[in-house]
């Protein structure tokens, strides 16, 4: 018999080693076999199940961290695998044996193991050519705390409710009112559990009476090692009434340098995380929207979300996005006690006799058969989009903050109770995915319920999150008569509300039937009088918005080599007159609202933000925005990165000019840029064999697609991401600049690292999971 087989049957052997019937149970598994046999197998058992008095010390020998362990009356050095492994072991030996012994010096993360699999070589070359690895911040991890809190590594013995067992764990940070405790994996954590937790090694070294003592703690949370399967986190809250913990962090911070080191350096990580949520609030690709009710009330604008507000905008430039949200659409998102909801929504735009009419359908509203007319009417036009509308309950707390600043929202905010979040999630450009289906027969009519009435609803406040003007020139308040003439015709007269040297805002004595874009021409009836050498009776202007009645016109002159001498004219009225004339003051949200803003949204990101970096010559992903849990997409990219880092090497590998340097050029008035990552995770069990990725345009011809698909959800997952790109030319708001300034009286040195590290953000990407409504469209989910 090979040595491999005896060793097999000596391992099954194992558990049943001390028991009555052990050797039945060998002369059973040996039967038929030479007498040799049965003497090997009982003397590899006799070995490995000999009591060990070894300690062992993996510094060096392994791929990760080791710290040092007091376990069962020895001293050990080792890292988590091992740790894990340890736990195991003893389960299964029954006592700190050779077998044990030889099990954590042969982990699967030693280098000599790893030399003798030939991974050693490859897990070095992943390392170093881990271009694409990010660092996770987590968005909205205010360390503004109302406790203290201690980040304190010491090991801890944790007592179990299940069958009694006794974990060795490690403390990772520690408050007055919970803990977060590393543990081997190897264990089963349930929720709500209560575990019994003796600060074994703390107790040694601080002189706290009752230290020695397990207190109380229920379980909150178990959180997966996303990087490393050997552990997992524990999330506690502390059920004990005793005052020991916050004597231990008071000792710890016992001298005031020791209390400041440590409110420094939360102030600093503070002032670093919000930084980055900075940046993600100014440039999001999604539009942040808030509610009183069912009514719309407020949108936050931003660097990148533009366009996606100025697609609910008809022909007269009037926004039909209020209608988007109607009675019946927001009663079935804001269900009384749901706290959040989400739903899909498909959009067009339809024109017919000069005007803009808007057709959107959620989901649960229509048939499958008027779904699919939707889809057949409206993936035919260039207008054609998916989103997902997330909406979310507004806490008491929340809703008081918004209310705060109700003067500041001309009374938008007093009564706010829900926010949403609108993300673009398909375009024209993956329209013929809808066209896959059979077209019902159903008339077109089908489809009037759908459409949104012309009459424009609520007038949302639009805010961006900066307190910045966007405004090109002042404007002055002035009154003077005119005529609006098109096409040498007088359409009306009116007066000037307010202008500037190149704009005009006109109120109508009577309405009139123009749409933004059009080309009209003003006759100044006075203001000619001041200039006759100028052609002021005929200045040429473009539409920019009509208002809701038709009456109230913003117009922009048409910039020529002829105009020019107006557009001076317009400014020297301007300069000589400003005892007169008086600035219109443009409403800039202030520092306080931004910051009630910014600390709502924060807790409602919906999308996974990335930071780029200029390296040399070309860009580079550097941080990646995250909330725990992670969702299924970011798991695998933590599964794939290394030293806690995520990788997005399935995303960017190879595709760095589509994804990268083109969305992401500093040109002028760049938009966001999207593109459809497809990406195959091929697994066996819970480990990842291989991954492989597509971009949309990769793929020849739709069938590919679809039997891409269909392999990657035979063989493990598929994920389908949308990856919105755009440059960033100014990464400091208001809001950092103070956090700066605050930073810099701690320390002068850390602020401008901080800074020059913002300031070196160069491009913004987000990443948005749409996998499941891919699957929809093709008619793939299971």
């Amino acid at each position: 018999m090979q040595q491999s087989e005896i060793l097999s049957l000596a391992e099954r052997l194992i558990p049943a080693y001390k028991s009555a019937d052990f050797e039945q149970l060998l002369n059973k598994f040996t039967g038929g076999q030479p007498p040799s046999v049965k003497l090997l197998v009982k003397m590899e058992l006799n070995r490995v199940m000999t009591p060990c008095t070894k300690s062992i010390d993996l510094r060096g020998r392994v791929q990760g961290e080791c710290r040092e362990y007091d376990l069962d009356g020895r001293k050990h050095w080792l890292d988590d695998v091992a740790f894990n492994s340890y736990h195991k072991n003893i389960k299964k030996f029954g006592a700190y044996t050779e077998g044990v012994w030889e099990s954590l010096i042969n982990t699967r993360n030693n280098f000599r193991v790893m030399k003798q699999q030939g991974t050693l070589n490859q897990s070095k070359n992943a390392t170093i050519e881990g271009s694409f690895e990010v660092e996770p911040i987590k968005l909205g991890y205010d360390l503004k705390r109302l406790e203290n809190r201690l980040r304190l590594n010491t090991q801890v013995k944790i007592h179990l409710p299940s069958n009694e067992q006794v974990v060795h764990g490690l403390s990772v940070d520690l408050s007055a009112s919970g803990a977060k405790f590393k543990v081997p994996s190897a264990f089963n954590y349930k929720l709500g559990d209560t575990i019994w937790v003796q600060f074994t090694e703390l107790s040694k070294s601080t002189q706290v009476e009752g230290l020695n003592k397990p207190i109380e703690y229920r379980v909150l949370g178990v959180d997966e090692s996303y990087d490393n399967d050997a552990v997992k986190y524990l999330r506690t809250l502390k059920l004990s009434e005793s005052e020991i913990i916050e004597k231990v962090i008071a000792i710890s911070l016992k001298n005031n340098s020791q209390k400041a080191r440590h409110d420094n350096q939360d102030k600093i990580i503070r002032a670093r995380t919000r930084g980055y949520e900075h940046i993600y609030l100014k440039h999001t690709c999604n539009l942040p929207v808030f509610f009183s009710g069912n009514e719309l009330k407020l949108a936050l604008l931003t660097e990148n979300n533009h366009s996606l507000w100025q697609y609910w905008h008809d022909e007269r430039n009037q926004q039909s996005l209020s209608s988007l949200f109607n009675q019946s659409r927001m009663e079935m998102l804001t269900k009384p006690g749901v706290s959040g909801s989400n739903n899909v929504l498909y959009a067009f735009k339809h024109e017919h006799q000069d005007k803009t009419f808007f057709f959107s359908m959620m989901m649960p509203e229509a048939t499958s058969e008027q779904r699919k007319l939707f889809w057949h009417i409206g993936a035919r036009k260039e207008s054609w989009k998916a989103f997902r509308l997330s909406v979310f309950e507004l806490s008491e707390q929340e809703r008081e903050e918004l209310a705060a600043h109700s003067t500041e929202l001309a009374n938008q905010s007093n009564k706010l109770t829900h926010c949403g979040i609108l993300q673009e999630i398909s375009d024209f450009s993956s329209s013929k995915d809808y066209l896959l289906v059979d077209k019902p027969q159903l008339p077109s009519s089908a489809l009037n319920s759908f459409r949104h009435p012309r009459k424009v609803l609520g007038a949302p406040t639009g805010i961006y999150f900066d307190a910045r003007s966007r405004r090109k020139e002042p404007r002055y308040r002035l009154k003077t008569p005119l005529n609006v003439i098109q096409n040498g015709q007088v359409l009306g007269d009116g007066a000037t509300v307010d202008l500037s040297k190149r704009g005009l805002n006109v109120l109508m004595n009577s309405p009139v039937q123009l749409k933004a874009g059009d080309m009209i021409n003003i006759d100044y009836l006075e203001l000619k009088l001041y200039d006759k050498n100028l052609p002021l009776n005929n200045v040429p202007y473009q539409v920019i918005r009509i208002g809701p009645e038709g009456q109230r016109l913003h117009l922009m002159i048409d910039e020529t080599a002829q105009t020019m001498k107006m557009i001076a004219f317009f400014n020297s009225i301007i300069e000589n007159n400003q005892d007169k004339l008086k600035p219109k003051e443009e409403i800039l949200p202030s520092p306080q609202l931004l910051e009630g803003l910014h600390n709502i949204l924060l807790y409602k990101i919906v999308s996974a933000p990335i930071f780029v970096e200029k390296s040399g010559p070309s860009l580079k992903p550097k941080v990646i925005g995250v909330n725990y849990p992670l969702p299924s997409h970011l798991v695998l990219f933590a599964k794939l990165g290394q030293e806690g880092q995520l990788s997005l090497e399935p995303i960017f590998k190879g595709h760095t000019n589509t994804l990268l340097a083109t969305p992401m050029k500093r040109i002028d008035g760049a938009e966001a840029q999207y593109n459809e990552v497809y990406i195959a995770a091929i697994k066996f069990g819970t480990r990842i064999q291989s991954v492989e990725t597509k971009l949309l345009s990769d793929f020849a011809t739709t069938r590919e697609r679809i039997k891409f698909i269909q392999k990657a959800q035979l063989m493990g997952e598929i994920f389908v991401l949308r990856l919105c790109g755009a440059p960033v030319f100014d990464p400091f708001t208001v809001l950092l600049k103070r956090d700066l300034d605050e930073l810099t009286q701690i320390s002068a040195h850390q602020a401008k690292t901080l800074e020059k590290e913002i300031g070196s953000i160069s491009g913004y990407g987000e990443i948005i999971d749409v996998t499941e409504e891919v699957l929809i469209r093709l008619e793939l989910t299971n």
